[in-house]
């Protein structure tokens, strides 16, 4: 198929990727002390089972007394909900600016001139979003997360400005910035509710941060679409410039964290010494090999075709900047900016690695159910979106209700096990699924894995940040969401690959073998790629072929959503359990 053609297909080439998971709170890389013992000790460690529970934590959790002042909290109740809901606010915000122009690509291209460059108006924000987000944590424990958390707020209100232009250049330049300042305040949500909230509670809040993050991502696309057929596409940006300033304002009048916070970053010296900490060499190779393989995993089947020498390009110098990254932080750096021997913890391993898998699944039939309601079953975009919305509400419940459990029992492993076994049972159904499914299926169809997969985002970052001493769980954290964002992108690339190939292919050979003229033939497979409206427009000889040719594409897809959601399944049976404490010291 010719690059021209491909430039119509965004059903089919789903690489630009509206990440939502590169972009959720928590992607964050943390602090490292330079300690003449080491970077990291087996004492402090405990041989990486730090907290480890060997005997009934519900016992020792019921009898644990909380005595401090904020009953166990970092701030008094009226500035910790004050501090927690700017958070959320910035959350939603980072969201719906990842999925704001998903309505609006072909309007601003159009008005803009720049049809052929229209990818990058979605990719420039997601790009640095996720290239940026493993370097705040470190900066935030130098510099403190109020500061980075201000700065951040400014990014992204400054960015949004930017974007009120009549200039393709200075469109994808502000996305950019504004890219910077969302990852930074979906970065730092994390780790900054981490120093107010102790682990018991924390899961909870967690849940709710990622409702938040959900509603935004949902209603971006929505409110997008109204506000510029009320106003015009420019006060898209224009309007969320004043929502970021009052939240950059509440953190500066709210977030106060009491002395001994590591949220306060480094004391007793002044900015250069500062300077002189951060890994500067060890974030070059890290954003560097993280744009290569994103641009290459997004762009990659459309922009760029697989076997040319730019795809095959950006993949080897990724991997050559990675290495350079790994040997940086082992040899060079006396403060990495991600400490590789973390990864020598069993917990910290299998979480992320749980995820990665779970992430590349969930994305995967998250982009291609619809595809197959619109391609198979002739569904219109409306019917789409109204079967969408139960899964919106499943991940509220599953994230918040995850949250509940873990406050009230100290315990997440069990739930694991759970949630993984409903999340494969939900896969399953999507490999059975057929035109003949009930209303009833259709509406719950994504359900029980969009359950399962919150469930999974809560719990594992909860035992991550348990597996470790408070003083490493921003580093920690910054592993785990580095997976994420990284499994989020590759997993959409590597099921778009499989469903091309096995659409074109089988069309191929089905609608050759119903029509004799191998032009007519020819013509048709073209149409058919190109448009899933195709199908009720096709000569009826082969409207049953082009059907059944897109269910066996996206059946494909949802092969490899099932093989990677059991591996992130198991992965996520190596965490070991580790004690949720009632109290930020951790006692």
């Amino acid at each position: 198929m010719s690059k021209s053609s491909q430039n119509h297909l965004p059903h089919l080439y789903p690489n630009i990727i509206k990440d939502v998971s590169a972009g959720e709170p928590g992607l964050i890389a943390g602090e490292i002390a330079a300690e003449d013992q080491g970077l990291i000790s087996n004492s402090m460690l405990r041989s990486h089972s730090y907290g480890t529970i060997h005997k009934d934590p519900v016992a020792e959790e019921t009898t644990e007394v909380v005595s401090d002042e904020h009953g166990g909290y970092a701030l008094p109740k009226k500035q910790l909900y004050t501090v927690i809901s700017s958070l959320f606010m910035a959350s939603f915000l980072a969201a719906l600016d990842a999925t704001v122009v998903t309505t609006l690509l072909t309007l601003i291209a159009s008005d803009l001139n720049a049809i052929s460059n229209i990818s990058w108006i979605a990719t420039a924000y997601l790009l640095s979003c996720s290239a940026f987000q493993p370097l705040f944590g470190k900066l935030s424990d130098i510099f403190g997360r109020k500061i980075l958390l201000i700065l951040c707020s400014g990014f992204f209100a400054v960015g949004c400005m930017i974007c009120v232009t009549d200039s393709l250049f200075w469109l994808v330049i502000g996305r950019f910035v504004t890219g910077w300042g969302g990852s930074g305040l979906t970065a730092l949500g994390t780790i900054t509710m981490s120093d107010l909230i102790p682990l018991r509670d924390r899961g909870f809040y967690q849940g709710l941060a990622n409702v938040f993050f959900g509603l935004g991502s949902a209603s971006g696309g929505i409110i997008g679409g109204l506000i510029a057929d009320s106003l015009g596409w420019k006060y898209v940006f224009i309007l969320q410039v004043p929502l970021a300033i009052i939240v950059g304002l509440a953190f500066y009048f709210n977030l106060n964290l009491p002395e001994g916070s590591p949220g306060l970053g480094a004391h007793g010296e002044d900015i250069k010494q500062k300077l002189k900490r951060v890994d500067f060499l060890g974030s070059f190779f890290l954003v560097s090999a993280l744009m290569c393989i994103l641009t290459a995993a997004s762009m990659g089947g459309r922009e760029i075709a697989y076997s040319s020498k730019t795809f095959i390009s950006l993949v080897s110098l990724s991997a050559a900047l990675l290495a350079a990254f790994v040997y940086t932080e082992f040899n060079i750096s006396a403060e990495p900016i991600i400490p590789m021997e973390l990864l020598g913890n069993r917990t910290v391993v299998s979480s992320s690695l749980a995820n990665w898998f779970y992430t590349m699944g969930v994305f995967t039939y998250l982009f291609y159910v619809p595809v197959y309601f619109t391609s198979v079953m002739e569904f219109t975009a409306t019917q789409n979106g109204l079967r969408l919305i139960p899964n919106f509400f499943g991940v509220s419940l599953g994230s918040v209700g995850a949250g509940m459990y873990m406050r009230r029992t100290g315990r997440y492993y069990n739930l694991t096990v759970g949630v993984g076994i409903l999340s494969i049972y939900g896969v399953i159904r999507l490999l059975l699924i057929s035109p003949k499914i009930s209303l009833f299926e259709q509406f719950t169809l994504m359900l029980p894995s969009g359950i399962g997969y919150s469930c999974i985002l809560t719990v594992t970052l909860l035992s991550l940040i348990a597996s470790v001493p408070a003083k490493y769980q921003a580093c920690t954290t910054s592993i785990q969401y580095t997976f994420r964002s990284t499994g989020s992108t590759l997993g959409v690339a590597i099921a778009s690959a499989i469903f091309q190939n096995v659409l074109k292919s089988t069309l191929t050979t089905k609608v050759n073998a119903l029509i004799s003229d191998p032009q007519e033939a020819s013509k048709i497979i073209a149409r058919a790629l190109e448009n899933t409206n195709y199908t009720s427009e096709a000569p009826k000889v082969v409207r049953a072929a082009i059907r059944d040719s897109y269910a066996l594409g996206c059946k494909g897809a949802f092969i490899f959503s099932t093989v990677t959601i059991c591996l992130g399944y198991i992965s996520s049976l190596f965490m070991r359990e580790h004690k949720l404490h009632t109290r930020l010291e951790r006692e």
